[in-house]
């Protein structure tokens, strides 16, 4: 469907990037900028997040800005945490920024914490459009999450060669996945790659009947090495691998997959 400019007063926008980077940022900064330029729009970057907006860090991107963006990681328009924007003065300065810019709308890539951001213009009269992008899954109403696919597959390889390990010296590996407060990750992950054990925050668990006990008997059926996939809400690798082989006397590793 075609966009008649004539229904709107809008003439620029501005596009940010907030909070953790997530894989796809790119591509959707590249399409947002393309799709606007295509009906006139003049189409501002807004550098380091909620951050530049308020300080008024701000570019007129054209189509040779975005081009040979798309296969790279991160966020060329960078992303920032920012202690003003989180306060109702910080939020003030943003609005009056985006004025001096003549923004008509803002669009916001991020997460739940980039969502509360985009609310917070909203709530002063900024129009506002947010795009989920974390690798976190976990914006509401969004069955994919952008970065949220490519940071599965990037922990199921590593865990795919972290198994060959564990069954080459008869151990426990315990990997800790990204997610904050979400189990998408390490649920989906676990599954795919045959975990043990899966240990999620949305689900409470008890350590020795649900992980040792699960391990004994994983021993008693005559397998010799083992994976469990923590969220990195759930728990600590380093003390759940130290505490599995107090328990069980399972040689166990760990390790924390991070910023990959």
């Amino acid at each position: 469907m075609a966009l008649d400019r004539s229904e709107t007063k809008i003439r620029n926008i501005g596009v940010l990037t907030s909070g953790g980077d997530a894989p796809g940022m790119n591509a959707a900064v590249r399409a947002v900028v393309r799709s606007g330029l295509h009906y006139d729009f003049n189409m501002y970057g807004i550098k380091r997040g909620f951050h530049g907006l308020w300080r008024g860090e701000m570019i007129e991107l054209e189509a040779r800005d975005v081009s040979g963006i798309l296969p790279r990681g991160g966020t060329f328009l960078m992303t920032a945490r920012s202690a003003t924007f989180a306060t109702p003065e910080g939020v003030l300065k943003a609005k009056e920024m985006a004025n001096v810019f003549n923004l008509g709308a803002v669009i916001v890539i991020g997460g739940d914490g980039s969502f509360r951001g985009a609310q917070a213009l909203k709530n002063v009269g900024v129009p506002v459009i947010a795009i989920p992008g974390t690798i976190d899954n976990d914006i509401s109403c969004s069955e994919y999450t952008i970065g949220y696919d490519t940071a599965m597959n990037t922990a199921m390889e590593a865990i795919d060669k972290l198994k060959d390990t564990a069954s080459s010296h008869e151990r426990c590996s315990v990997i800790e996945v990204m997610g904050r407060r979400a189990g998408y990750i390490a649920l989906n992950v676990g599954i795919s790659c045959g975990a043990e054990v899966i240990l999620l925050p949305e689900v409470p668990f008890n350590f020795d009947q649900d992980v040792v006990r699960r391990l004994l008997d994983c021993r008693n059926s005559g397998k010799n090495h083992y994976v469990v996939v923590v969220a990195e809400g759930a728990g600590n690798a380093t003390e759940i691998a130290k505490e599995i082989q107090d328990k069980t006397g399972i040689e166990s590793r760990s390790t924390i997959l991070g910023h990959m």
